[in-house]
């Protein structure tokens, strides 16, 4: 991570990322997540060094489901041009909550955020490691899905490209998946037991995680323009704060 948003602490990020998160939660308008969105890309394209190919793929799930909020919207909560309204709005904001996350874990070592959690954010240890170790596994699943695909088309069996097919494929490999995820956590288990993980009482980390001042001016940068664009909504009159009603 050598891009200057790799670079900034990952507990910093990970507040900043929540901070704007929690702005966004209560918002309606399709502007201001709108803001949102273009500033999260862009300041990971052109901070973070992020592919925008990566990006758009990691985004594409976020926007199928936000297609989906747009008609059942339109159609069911309230027909007409305030449930369109409504609904482009609700997708707009997943996709900025979304590519905020996206942002955050494309340009963050897990190692570091680890070590930075306990450091800073004070997270246990008993927590933080383990999890670290079931993350690293997350790509194994990824494999062992692929292995399963051509398992299938050694039998003969050619799993298709439509949506049915991959849907009856993923249902076909999960018990492979389930029985991998139970083997692998058995290992990981016996494996951080033989070195005393559970009977340390205080352990030391390799990796420092200080916090600089580039730390603070991107924080700083971010809230600051996490305020701006609320305060520019306000004095535009197109920030709309949810009133409990189905209708932008």
């Amino acid at each position: 991570m050598t891009s200057p948003l790799g670079r900034r602490d990952p507990t910093v990020k990970l507040a900043a990322a929540l901070a704007l998160t929690l702005s966004l939660l209560l918002v309606i308008d399709p502007v201001t997540p709108l803001l949102h969105l273009t500033l999260a890309c862009t300041a990971g394209i052109v901070l973070g060094g992020v592919p925008p190919s990566a990006l758009a793929r990691a985004l594409a799930p976020l926007v199928l489901v936000g297609l989906g909020f747009v008609w059942t919207n339109a159609l069911f909560a309230r027909p007409g041009v305030d449930g369109l309204a409504f609904g482009i709005a609700i997708a707009l904001r997943g996709l900025a909550i979304g590519a905020l996350s996206v942002v955050f874990v494309l340009t963050t070592d897990p190692s570091r955020l680890v070590a930075s959690l306990v450091a800073h954010a004070r997270v246990p240890w008993r927590i933080a490691y383990p999890f670290l170790a079931a993350y690293r596994f997350l790509p194994f699943f990824a494999q062992e899905y692929e292995q399963a695909a051509l398992a299938l088309r050694v039998r003969g069996i050619e799993p298709g490209t439509s949506l049915l097919a991959r849907a009856r494929r993923a249902v076909v490999s999960l018990p492979l998946l389930f029985a991998v995820a139970i083997r692998r956590a058995s290992q990981i288990a016996i494996a951080m037991d033989a070195r005393g993980f559970g009977a340390a009482r205080r352990r030391t980390s390799l990796r420092e995680s200080p916090l600089t001042a580039g730390d603070a001016v991107f924080a700083f940068l971010a809230l600051a323009a996490g305020a701006a664009i609320l305060g520019a909504g306000v004095m535009g009159g197109w920030l709309r704060i949810w009133d409990g009603r189905f209708a932008a």
